[in-house]
This record gives C-alpha cells, structure tokens and sequence, in this order.
C-alpha cells in the first residue's frame, strides 16, 4: 500500500467527518458511504470530472490530494465492477472486522477462536523450526566436532 505524504489536519478531520458522505477518517485514511460511491461512480459514468463531484459533495479535493483522489477513482471503478457492488468486504474478513464495537457475542467468540486457532498453529510452527535447528546444530557439531 502506497504511503500516504499528506495526513489529515485536525481541521480537515472535524469538517470531513461531519460530511454525510464520510464513513470514518483518521488521519491517514477516509472512507466513504455506498451511497457516495454509487452516486460517485453514477456521475462518472455522465462523464463528469472527479474533483466537481468531491465539490458537489461538500468534500474539498485539496483535501485529498491527488494520490488520493486517484486511488478513489481506481477504487470505486473496480467496486462497481464487482458483483457485489460497494458492499465492504472487510465485514468478512476474520482478521479485520469492520466494527468491533458492533459486533454481537457470538461473532466475537467466532473471531477469537479463529484467532487461538492462528497462535495455536504459529507456536506449533515454530516448535519445528526450533527442533529443526537443533538437529542441524547437532549434525554440524558432530561433522565438525575436532578429534
């Protein structure tokens, strides 16, 4: 992932986050609703210019700078492409839910299982590796032991 030069300012951060249009921001990121990625990709589609879409929607593209606002282009682009449209994925993904706060009882046990499962298989994993490296040790030990 591409470093982002141009972190929020506080400023930004307070005048963003009170956009309809914005999920979340942090200093490093902003993400944005279906909505405004639909409406987003709809006016591309009428051949409308990125930046005069930001500004319809009350986001200010000098805000985003320009790695940013490609990378929204790119993305909403290959969203739309997708089957199952602007959906967040990252609700699927194990290692990466997308609201802890929101999530119920039972997909937070269903993630910390997962997650014992993972450390349970990293410590059998390196019990291996140590006990492989101790059998090389000793083999080069005994080829190299001086008579």
């Amino acid at each position: 992932m591409p470093k982002i030069h141009n972190p929020f300012t506080e400023e930004q951060i307070e005048e963003l986050s009170c956009n309809p249009y914005v999920k979340e921001i942090t200093r490093k990121t902003i993400r944005f609703t279906n909505e405004f990625k639909q409406y987003f990709y709809q006016r591309r589609q009428e051949g409308e210019f990125v930046k005069n879409i930001l500004i319809e929607c009350g986001i200010n593209p000098e805000y985003l700078g320009e790695k940013r606002i490609e990378g929204l282009r790119y993305n909403i682009k290959k969203q739309a492409e997708r089957e199952d449209g602007f959906i967040d994925k990252r609700q699927y993904n194990a290692f990466h839910p997308v609201n802890k706060a929101d999530d119920t009882v039972e997909s937070r046990v269903k993630y910390l299982e997962h997650e014992l499962a993972y450390t349970r298989q990293e410590v059998e994993f390196l019990k291996k590796l140590q006990m492989a490296d101790m059998e090389a040790r000793k083999q080069w030990e005994s080829k190299h032991r001086p008579k």
